[in-house]
């Protein structure tokens, strides 16, 4: 099944070259020849980045975008709402992609779908995978069980929005990090109704192909998206092969309840470029590491996930959602001659409920949110020498065992017209255990345990303007890259980092302008940083002493023309401005220096002009300053700016076109690091941004 669909992938971007004849267009104008559709933008205040009204039918397990939108609107602090609208009409491959325009989120692409993804400057010492953020689908957990998260999996094309909740904000899914969470909502047979399939074709020999399905059977409602993507990436030794099914069912058990099972299956071979000097991330952008391609760099994974979720509305005043999941994934990672070859098989499984409603309360409207997570998994890690990118020499073998139990609660409470206040408390408890095959002496085994609470308020000064404000704690336990880092027996002495975090906000808006304000001041301790604490301890992983993260994260957008060439256009200007000011707090080897990571500015805007009939044009630029790479601050990635173009056509309801144009100017730029010591040592760290690309795409529906 894989081979044919990487064959169809190939077969048809063939056909769909650059070169599409005129007649291949006139084919198309036949096949629509009604009309074409007009389309009005509509906008929302810009906690939504997608400004386009969803109209989907409701379902009690899936929400719809504005009802979810209207339930983000009680939270007193920052949060976005990205609907699919933003980003299926271009090459949307991975969170830099999907999350572009939302304030307060750094996405930066390391090579193919990994990201370095961090919030509030969560996760920022770790230069490969996640962590520090809680990812989720469909409310479900998307982490693995030791809180660390693979990108690879998540197919954009598959969902209908994705939910940003940073900091505290996202206590109501159990989020316990720094940086919050990211729920991804999955389609539905519901509000994708009926079949559709999706051409791309870009430089690079990059091809993709997708088919939806939508059905709705009496009580019942089914969706099957599935996605192969073939490239040869950009860079050298940067080749990917990936198809993604996602699938799911909902069943109204009742006129109360609802049940939909999830089913996720990933096949992903991915070459790994990694990182180069800055002047070669520079002047040769498309080098990878020299020794990459003879020791054949790769992280290949299969995955297969199945989930449910269960919702019971209560008497119309709330409802219970519970359920479970169970995931199982394969990895192969063939990596530097100093790690090894990385080859793990993990199972991850737990359950989940939740209760929510409205009460009054002494004359007060109230409404409450409270919830239960678990999450259990075992990994089978073992470690090789790398031997041509085969397994060599045994080098590590050991049981990996994560559990994790987060109890959560959430109250709401009207104390006066106008002002809601808003308190809530969180318990984590999380086991980390290793047993280690080869070296007995190296098993060993922690607990953490953490209550954390959470006070805010909310207040309507207008009909859609908001003031907010909250005080929150958050708590972070190792997860085991960072808890096996070799050298001794036992664990390395990594404790959780703890933070408390202020923050004070506004959003609102009409149709000509909106705004998304928060600013935030978060003071850490044990922070886990990549540094050397000391003596003849080297580096890796540890807890810093104090530090601060404080920043802001500004979005607006504003409608500057309308009906200027015709009636009903108009000319859209949106804005995602991040302020970023992390350093240390008088420590004892770094004073106040400032955490290396990403940079202090980050600002992305868009101006679009929308047609009414059924086209639209968008300019993007991305404007980064330079960034300390280094905890000595004597190394910076150079500052940036990135021009792109979008343009689109609905060539009539059953056809769309789009086009899309990135780094037009072909400008070499670093778009990540990883971060070190000092420049003293190895300065190979900088990931280069892509030079000039197009993609090109079609979809048919019917």
């Amino acid at each position: 099944m894989i081979l044919r669909v990487i064959f169809l992938n190939r077969w048809v971007g063939a056909i769909l070259s650059w070169n599409v004849s005129l007649l291949g267009l006139a084919l198309l104008v036949l096949w629509c020849p009604s009309p074409t559709r007009a389309e009005e933008e509509s906008v929302l205040p810009p906690v939504v980045i997608d400004a386009t009204d969803l109209e989907i039918n409701k379902t009690r397990t899936v929400p719809t975008t504005e009802e979810a939108v209207r339930e983000l609107r009680k939270t007193p602090g920052g949060v976005a709402v990205v609907a699919s609208e933003q980003f299926e009409n271009r090459y949307s491959l991975n969170f830099e992609d999907t999350l572009a325009l939302t304030p307060g989120v750094y996405a930066q692409k390391r090579f193919g779908e990994e990201v370095r993804l961090a919030i509030r400057g969560s996760g920022l010492s770790r230069g490969f995978h996640l962590r520090g953020l809680t990812l989720l689908q469909d409310g479900i957990p998307f982490n693995l069980a030791d809180a660390s998260s693979d990108f690879q999996e998540a197919d954009s094309l598959a969902y209908q929005r994705i939910e940003v909740f940073k900091g505290a904000n996202g206590l109501q899914y159990g989020g316990t990090s720094l940086g919050g969470a990211i729920n991804m909502i999955s389609h539905t047979g519901r509000n994708i109704l009926g079949d559709q399939v999706r051409f791309e074709v870009g430089s690079n020999a990059t091809y993709r192909t997708n088919i939806q399905t939508g059905r709705v059977f009496g009580n019942s409602d089914l969706f099957l998206s599935v996605t192969g993507t073939t490239s040869d990436g950009f860079r050298q030794h940067e080749d990917q092969e990936n198809v993604k099914a996602n699938g799911n069912i909902g069943v109204d058990l009742s006129d109360s309840v609802e049940t939909r099972f999830y089913l996720s299956a990933n096949s992903i071979k991915q070459e790994l470029p990694g990182g180069v000097s800055l002047q070669t991330a520079v002047e040769s952008p498309e080098l990878a590491d020299p020794s990459s391609i003879p020791q054949d760099w790769a992280r290949d994974m299969r995955s297969v996930r199945v989930s449910n979720k269960t919702t019971i509305d209560v008497d119309g005043e709330g409802k219970i959602d519970f359920g479970g999941f169970l995931n199982n994934k394969d990895l192969y990672h063939p990596i530097t001659s100093f790690v090894g070859v990385v080859d793990q098989e993990n199972l991850d499984y737990g359950v989940f409920s939740q209760m929510s409603g409205e009460y009054t309360l002494a004359g007060m409207n109230s409404s409450y949110r409270g919830g239960l997570t678990t999450q259990f998994g075992t990994t089978d890690a073992k470690l090789f020498k790398n031997v041509g990118g085969a397994r060599g020499v045994k080098l590590a073998d050991g049981e990996q065992t994560s559990r994790n139990v987060v109890l959560y609660g959430e109250n709401t409470v009207k104390i006066l017209t106008s002002v809601a206040l808003v308190t809530g408390a969180q318990f984590v408890w999380a086991k980390r255990e290793l047993e280690d095959q080869l070296r007995p002496e190296g098993s060993d085994s922690d607990y953490f345990r953490s209550l954390n609470p959470k006070i805010g308020l909310l207040g309507q000064i207008t009909e859609s303007g908001q003031v907010f404000a909250n005080v929150s704690r958050s708590y972070e336990p190792p997860t085991f890259s960072e808890l096996t880092q070799g050298g001794a027996a036992g664990f390395t002495p990594v404790n959780a980092q703890e933070a408390w975090t202020a923050e004070v906000g506004t959003r609102g808006g009409d149709d000509l302008f909106g705004w998304d304000l928060s600013l935030y001041r978060a003071r850490l301790q044990r922070e886990m940083l990549q540094f050397t604490p000391g003596g003849n301890v080297p580096a890796a992983t540890f807890n810093a002493d104090r530090t601060i993260h404080q920043g802001v994260e500004l979005g607006f957008l504003r409608r500057l023309m309308s009906d200027t060439l015709e009636m009903g256009d108009s000319v859209m200007w949106r804005n995602a401005y991040t302020f970023s000011d992390f350093f240390f707090n008088g420590d004892q080897q770094y004073s106040d220096n400032s955490i290396p990571g990403q940079p202090r500015h980050f600002y992305q805007t868009q101006l679009r002009y929308n047609s009414p009939r059924g086209w639209f044009t968008a300019l993007d630029l991305e404007l980064a300053s330079a960034a300390d790479v280094d905890f000595g601050n004597t190394l910076k990635a150079p500052g940036y700016g990135v021009l792109g173009l979008n343009a689109g056509y609905g060539l009539c309801n059953d056809i769309d076109l789009f086009f899309e144009g990135r780094n037009l100017l072909d400008k070499g730029f670093v778009s990540t690091f990883s971060t070190i010591v000092n420049s003293a040592g190895n300065t190979a760290v900088f990931y280069p941004g892509d030079g000039r690309r197009f993609f090109g795409g079609i979809r048919f529906k019917w």
